[in-house]
């Protein structure tokens, strides 16, 4: 029987990641910017990171609970949403400007980091060790972002990043707590939520996690580049999503993993983690357009593209 709970739940929890995530990143960045951390280490680590703070959490508890093809396909099919949802929609809006550096520094690493993906799974689970190796090549590229744009001079245009803070530092512990129950909480709801409405449907644990759990966990990047091209701002959408899918495969997959070694279906391995390598491989003759934009018709294509994936696995 249907239950009008259920998609109460995955609408609350997805609310309450959203809530918690913007909330940790926030008083992350007071942290940040009371020690004087510059701008640009700020804007390439923990804003990054922050969008991926929902996926991270709700995959970590899908892993506890014994369902690893949420944990697994929550990745999956969030990076998926990113790139065919995400940057096709913002190029509808508008055509998606593709900047120097995410053409010869952040594309080629999460290509690398896709590749990497794939063949750890290929014997149907990642271990503690890959983890670790995960986690470790996502500090080396975070280190080599964050000098890469000291020297080039890169500027953060971010609007939250404050010019000063206060000393209250209480009171941002306190957010920051608050921020975190919202997560957990948030992502025990979204689970429950889509578990118990995916199996009204008949749908299985790696559709859910694909469908529903990504497309709910992903809609902060679609919404952050959404905005940014209709603002004019149409490089931030590129640049946010290629980041952000780097974050998803090693510090999810990589910190999931180090805390439980996961399971992966073979399902997800012949099919889906292929069409997210494809996803990923049908940017580069985009962005190696002479013009550097990712135009209308081309967005339109890669948003079709992703319904009908959508399509074929319901």
């Amino acid at each position: 029987m249907f239950d009008y709970l259920d998609l109460l739940k995955i609408l609350g929890g997805f609310t309450l990641l959203v809530v918690g995530g913007d909330l940790l990143v926030k008083i992350a960045v007071r942290f940040a910017v009371r020690f004087k951390v510059s701008p640009a280490t700020i804007g390439l680590t923990v804003v990054a990171a922050g969008t991926s703070l929902p996926e991270l959490v709700t995959s970590v508890l899908a892993a506890f609970q014994g369902s690893p093809d949420i944990a697994v396909g929550n990745v999956v099919g969030s990076n998926t949403f990113n790139i065919l949802a995400g940057v096709g929609l913002a190029s509808i809006i508008k055509p998606s400007k593709v900047l120097k550096q995410a053409l010869s520094i952040e594309w080629p690493f999460l290509m690398f980091a896709s590749l990497t993906m794939y063949l750890m799974a290929l014997n149907l689970s990642y271990s503690r060790p890959e983890g670790i190796f995960m986690v470790a090549a996502l500090a080396g590229f975070m280190y080599y972002s964050v000098k890469n744009a000291r020297k080039l001079g890169i500027d953060i245009d971010d609007d939250e990043i404050p010019d000063s803070v206060t000393q209250n530092t209480l009171k941002d512990v306190g957010l920051l707590v608050s921020g975190l129950a919202c997560l957990v909480f948030g992502a025990d709801l979204a689970l429950s939520g889509a578990v118990n409405l995916g199996k009204y449907f008949g749908l299985t644990e790696r559709v859910i996690g694909l469908t529903i759990l990504s497309a709910g966990t992903g809609l902060p990047e679609l919404a952050t580049s959404a905005v940014a091209a209709w603002k004019g701002r149409s490089d931030i959408a590129v640049a946010n999503i290629l980041g952000s899918n780097i974050l998803n495969i090693f510090a999810i997959i990589g910190v999931t993993t180090i805390i439980k070694p996961l399971e992966v279906s073979q399902q997800l391995i012949s099919y889906d983690i292929l069409v997210m390598l494809g996803a990923t491989l049908v940017l580069l003759p985009m962005m190696l357009k002479k013009s550097k934009l990712i135009g209308r018709a081309e967005g339109a294509v890669m948003f079709t593209a992703y319904c009908v994936y959508l399509g074929s696995l319901i």
